[in-house]
């Protein structure tokens, strides 16, 4: 249990602090694959295993990123063989991203060292604690999505 002393003094340093230590934690993990790839290879590949085929634009607004870092992303990824572009299916100027089998296999494996992050850092919770923090949080995020 922390010290109450130690509580952050305001809700965004709070939450700055948990964000802080899930990268830092999932950075780790996703190094022990030798892969050269860390959390945002792994939320990026996260995304597109659900939503590809699907644009290099759509994937830097679903993952809040610049083009200049999801281009770097997704070379990486392409040179894991984890996803290929090939040409839209619908526009001619633009290329699609889709998850291979390699990829969604690297998926499947990344997911396991994720959800171990996951357990440890909602460990201490109930599964009724945990439900109320995922409702409380979605209501603070749906409250800053704007309309």
């Amino acid at each position: 249990m922390t010290d109450p002393s130690s509580a952050p003094t305001s809700f965004g340093l709070l939450m700055r602090q948990v964000g802080d230590g899930l990268v830092r934690q999932l950075d780790a993990t996703m190094a022990e694959e030798g892969l050269g790839i860390g959390f945002t290879h792994y939320v990026g590949l996260k995304v597109l295993s659900k939503m590809a085929p699907c644009t290099a634009a759509e994937l830097g607004q679903a993952i809040n990123q610049v083009p200049s870092a999801v281009t770097r992303l997704l070379d990486r990824l392409e040179a894991l063989g984890a996803v290929r572009r090939e040409p839209h299916a619908q526009d001619r100027r633009a290329l699609q991203i889709v998850v291979t089998d390699q990829g969604h296999a690297l998926w499947e494996q990344l997911k396991v060292r994720g959800d171990r992050i996951m357990d440890l850092a909602l460990g201490d919770l109930t599964a009724d604690e945990r439900d109320q923090l995922f409702s409380l949080l979605t209501r603070v995020r749906d409250a800053l999505t704007p309309p």
